[in-house]
């Protein structure tokens, strides 16, 4: 602990790393950061290659080191020596060189470590999509996970359905667990972009919907590029932007499938590809949609949704159990596989769309936003204390 008495908890940045765990990781230490009398101080391991200013967030430590940077020699010497010793003595004296009480959604270090962990699995995909992994990718998840279940502390999962599945996959091992679901920042209103200029930036001209997903097969953009046929065929036009990375690692030929798909449907005009881009025409592009969509097959907690119901837009989502338990306010719901009920949903979304309404949504949920942000950043500190002060709880 700190001299001001504040538990130092520490977390893992690689270079690389999944672009939603550093959203998520965003969104926990702003969390961290609305607390009252600063009761966790957040610590960033990170490489010196590529540091990211995005989480250099007020209250949190940033500690740089070559360790972090792949195929460094540090970074070499640190898995070898953790290889052969079944433990991470290498990390684990230098988290104890930072004072550190807790390592988090990072890595464990093994059993009998100093410091205590809390692991974290955002999700059981491959459980139930197993088609979209390769048989070994299957086999390394399953060991991974395993390996966070033995030897982490705490295991922290982002819903019930999460839960549910790790009763399921590790029963042994379900006392440890913990519910965090997180939420999502909504968008800085002081670097919004006019209307004008993205459509000037990105060539549209007309009210669009927003799908801002990864391209990646389980994420299910085939459905809405066959609704936007049967839309086309009904002579009623929509727009999607879709944003996103273009590259699946498990799949590389899904996006030119996706790409032929649609130019089968012959709608590339109106299911428009923006891909990765800049972080202020994103959240701009977010605030003018008429509507966010997300047709994921799973999730293990949506980030989209968590940014709609964040910044009080409309968002058109799967009816999976999971969307269902983050329950979004402004949500309208289709089966994953029915193209036909999101088409007549697109349409009643642009029929029913009122700006002045959107807006005053938006201001809501803004107002909201604290007192939800805050029951984040209480909700983890809470697990925080349970990990070091199991001895002061009743059950």
């Amino acid at each position: 602990m700190s001299a001001e008495g504040s538990v130092r908890v520490g977390f893992i940045l690689q270079p690389g790393d999944w672009l939603g765990g550093r959203i998520y990781l965003r969104n926990l230490l702003a969390a961290i950061g609305t607390l009252p009398d600063s009761p966790i101080t957040p610590v960033i391991f990170t490489g010196l290659r590529h540091p990211d200013a995005s989480l250099d967030i007020r209250g949190t430590e940033i500690v740089a080191s070559s360790q972090f940077d792949r195929k460094s020699l540090a970074w070499l010497a640190w898995k070898v020596t953790a290889k052969a010793t079944s433990r991470d003595i290498v990390l684990g004296r230098l988290l104890r060189q930072h004072s550190l009480s807790v390592l988090s959604h990072s890595f464990h270090l093994g059993r009998q470590a100093s410091v205590k962990t809390i692991g974290w699995i955002p999700d059981f995909q491959h459980l139930h999509l197993p088609e979209f992994f390769t048989p070994r990718e299957r086999i390394l998840r399953d060991r991974q996970f395993k390996s966070i279940c033995a030897n982490s502390d705490k295991i922290v999962v982002s819903s019930h359905c999460a839960h549910h599945d790790l009763l399921s996959f590790s029963p042994e091992h379900a006392h440890k667990a913990e519910l965090l679901r997180f939420v999502a920042s909504p968008i800085p209103l002081h670097n919004t972009i006019e209307l004008a200029e993205l459509q000037r930036l990105y060539n549209f001209d007309r009210p669009y919907f927003l799908l801002p997903n990864q391209f990646w097969a389980h994420k299910n953009h085939r459905v809405v590029i066959a609704a936007l046929q049967k839309l086309k065929q009904q002579r009623k036009s929509v727009l999607v932007l879709a944003t996103g990375s273009t590259q699946d690692y498990r799949n590389p030929t899904f996006f030119p499938s996706l790409m032929s798909y649609a130019a089968e449907c012959d709608v590339k005009d109106r299911f428009r590809v923006l891909g990765k881009i800049p972080f202020d025409h994103l959240t701009s592009l977010m605030q003018h949609a008429l509507a966010f969509i997300n047709p994921s097959w799973f999730e293990g907690w949506s980030t989209s949704v968590e940014e709609a119901k964040s910044m009080g837009k409309q968002i058109v989502l799967s009816d999976i159990p999971v969307h269902r338990e983050q329950a979004p306010e402004r949500g309208l719901f289709f089966p994953p596989d029915d193209s036909e009920a999101l088409a007549q949903a697109l349409i009643e979304v642009s029929k029913r769309f009122d700006s002045h309404q959107d807006a005053s949504a938006q201001s809501q949920a803004r107002a909201r936003f604290p007192q939800r942000q805050r029951a984040f950043g209480e909700a983890y500190l809470a697990i925080i204390e349970r990990l070091l002060n199991p001895e002061n709880l009743s059950n």
